[in-house]
């Protein structure tokens, strides 16, 4: 796959006690832009990344989820991981550093 151009524009940290959704950010890859990937944290602290999906109702009214898009492993991979660099070099300015 040729290289093409990948960088974090938007991250919307979110500062309530939301359950695990801890910022929003939108991506640019090339001339694509991509909003609304998510960053969440488990209970033990891990942060991760899931990529844009939409929610609905099925026939039983269970709540089902729905990814938008598809992105090949090697690129998802890197989306992944320039969001979770940026989105902790982004905590650290907040909280500062105590070196």
């Amino acid at each position: 796959m040729a290289q093409m151009g990948i960088k974090v524009l938007e991250i919307r940290t979110l500062h309530s006690n939301a359950k695990s959704l801890r910022a929003f950010v939108d991506v640019q890859i090339g001339d694509l832009i991509l909003k609304d990937f998510r960053i969440l944290e488990e209970n033990g602290g891990k942060s991760y990344v899931k990529a844009p999906f939409t929610t609905y109702k099925d026939k039983t009214g269970q709540l089902r989820f729905r990814q938008i898009i598809d992105l090949p492993a090697e690129v998802r991979g890197r989306i992944d991981n320039m969001i979770l660099s940026e989105y902790y070099r982004e905590k650290e300015k907040q909280h500062g550093t105590t070196d």
